[in-house]
């Protein structure tokens, strides 16, 4: 099974919030080792692309704690249906 077959299992499944860290984690790795290969060349612009994975893993956090909130807004203020599960 390929990386985009699991992707597109996983949008299907709706985990939509696994997919969006998996994409985050993605960039933040890439964006580390291109620093690292960067720093090799030039140390303060490797440095400075050290930026990229420092916003991503901030907006990562951000978007959890939101998606969490949401959950927990829907979960409690939504009406459910009769046999216990929501609309």
């Amino acid at each position: 099974m390929s990386i985009l077959d699991k992707l597109s299992k996983m949008y299907a499944d709706k985990r939509e919030l696994a997919l969006l860290e998996l994409m985050y984690c993605a960039m933040s790795v890439f964006s580390v080792v291109a620093a690292g290969i960067v720093a090799l060349f030039d140390q303060s612009m490797g440095v400075a692309v050290l930026i990229v994975p420092l916003v991503a893993v901030t907006a990562m956090c951000m978007n959890v704690v939101a998606w969490a909130l949401i959950k927990l807004a829907a979960d409690t203020f939504l009406p459910k249906k009769k046999d216990g599960k929501k609309k």
